[in-house]
Order: C-alpha cells, then structure tokens, then sequence
C-alpha cells in the first residue's frame, strides 16, 4: 500500500515559486486557485499594488465544525505570526506572508504552508489523542469530514475510539471499498502492534450516544481503537494524527488505483483476444494462386 503525501505540492510549489524569489527578477503579482481532496479549496495571492505580501487562503467545509475543537489552535500554534485577522472572502482562513522579512527559513515555511489542510484537520485528531494519552479524555465528538464521510470520536481512559462513516455514490467504489475495509481489517491481524480495528455494515454499540441505531449509507463504518501504548510518545501520536486524518484520502486514492489496475488487465485481455481472432481468419480472395502439397501453383475455377 502506498502512503500519500500529507501536503498538497501543487500548492507548495506555487508558494515556493514566490518566497525563493530571485532579487535580479521582477516580482509579478498572482492570483491562484487549488481544489484538494475533501472539497478543499485554496487561493494564492499576490496583490498588483502590494507585491511583496503573499496572501494564502484555505476553504474547508467542515472549518465551523472543528474551528473549536483543535483546528483554530492548530492553526494558529504552528502559523504563529502569519495568521491574517480577516480571511479573504468566500475562504474560512488566511494565511498573510511579507515576503521581504520572513520570520523562518523559506523551506520550512513551504512546507508547513503546503501542509495547511493536514494541519487544520490534524488539530482535531491531536487534541482527541493528546488527551487521552495525558488521561483526562473530554466528551464524544464528530464532524462531517465531507459529504460522505463523518468521523466521530469516542475517548475513553484507556484509549480513542475513531469510527469513520463512510459511503460512496457509484457502485464500483462501493464494491471496491468494501472488499478494500473488509481486507484491510483481516490483514491488521498479522500486525501485533497495529490499532485494533474492525468493519460494521450496521452501527456500532457506540453510535447510540448519537441515536444512530440502524445502517446509514450502503457502505458501513470503520473503525479504529488507538490504546494508551500507541499514544505515550509525542511522535507515536503525531504519527497516528497524520495517518488517521489521511485515511479517507488513502482509502479513495487506493480505490481509484484498483480500478486502473482493473482496466488494464481488460485492456490486455482484449488484445490477447484479439490475436486470436486474427489468426483465426481465413483468406477471403478465391481468385488467388493456390499451391499444392507439392508445391505447384494452380488457379481455381469457377
């Protein structure tokens, strides 16, 4: 399985393009639109009258739901300084960067800039986890990822419980997804250390703290159990922050690579079938010369 990037390069290298500007160049004035998974979108831009302020804007459904629960003080613990007080409209928030006098090293802010998405939802993640780790766990929360996928949480003092809900509007997503969770979760048990995890087509027992009682979507819900042993080092829960705020991303990316690889291998099939039909063929001119076992060339007659 392959691990996707946790930062959008489409975006960090439209950044980069204007902080590691060279000084000899003309500094033009830009204006930049991303889209990214989970109906993310960005703008990057650089104002005709004020060339040197680099403006980076992020819109994110769910930024009302999670704002108060880690995003907002994710947000702005790692852009300290560069946070704008007033996003620019149509976006949830902005990023305001003086290219002249930057307060870190150009790659590091790149990095951090095209991980903007990764670390307003992982602000969620890391307050859920964090508190269980420091054994004062808060209350049951979820928060509609994007329009087909919810994420609840479910801290306990002995570990977090993170159900996602999943579904799928075309039906070979779905078929593919659900044999992908279905083998997903039998593989996690020839991985002693891994989170235990598990697929339900019908609710979980936790889902009643929601009323959540009978099957929602055509998909059904995963879900992951991180103990206090997969949580007692800062960097085992910064790894679990990115690769469970990633999951929904690596589930479709996966999805879309089956598919190709259905494809190809039809592709193939078709062409092996094909040969066959051409060796097949026989000669449709009667008119031409014939030989004989012997070798001699005659003309048929009609």
């Amino acid at each position: 399985m392959i691990l996707l990037e946790a930062g959008n390069k489409v975006l960090g290298e439209t950044v980069a393009a204007k902080i590691k500007w060279d000084p000899k160049e003309k500094r033009e004035a830009i204006d930049v639109r991303l889209c990214d998974f989970d109906e993310v979108a960005y703008r990057v831009f650089v104002d005709p009258e004020a060339r040197s302020i680099l403006l980076v804007s992020i819109s994110l459904p769910c930024w009302n739901e999670i704002k108060d629960n880690g995003g907002a003080d994710s947000f702005e613990t790692t852009y300290k300084g560069l946070v704008d007080a007033e996003p620019q409209s149509g976006f949830d928030v902005t990023l305001k960067i003086d290219l002249d006098n930057l307060t870190q090293s150009p790659d590091d802010l790149i990095k951090n800039i095209s991980m903007l998405k990764t670390n307003l939802v992982g602000g969620v993640f890391g307050r859920q986890l964090k508190a269980v780790a420091g054994g004062s766990p808060g209350a049951p929360f979820k928060f509609t990822l994007r329009s087909d996928t919810t994420i609840f949480f479910f801290p306990g003092q002995d570990r977090c419980t993170i159900i996602y809900q999943i579904d799928f509007v075309e039906r070979v997503d779905l078929a593919v997804a659900k044999v992908f969770l279905q083998e997903f979760v039998e593989s996690r048990r020839h991985l002693g250390a891994a989170p235990p995890s598990a697929f339900y087509v019908n609710p979980p027992a936790e889902l009643k703290h929601y009323g959540i009682v009978d099957p929602v979507g055509k998909l059904g819900f995963l879900s992951f159990a991180l103990l206090k042993n997969h949580l007692d080092k800062p960097d085992k829960v910064d790894r679990c922050v990115a690769s469970l705020q990633m999951f929904r991303n690596y589930l479709q990316y996966h999805i879309k690579c089956s598919k190709s690889h259905f494809h190809s291998r039809m592709r193939a099939r078709v062409r092996n079938l094909l040969k066959v039909l051409n060796r097949a063929k026989t000669d449709q001119d009667d008119n031409a010369p014939k030989k004989t076992i012997t070798g001699k060339t005659f003309v048929r007659k009609v």
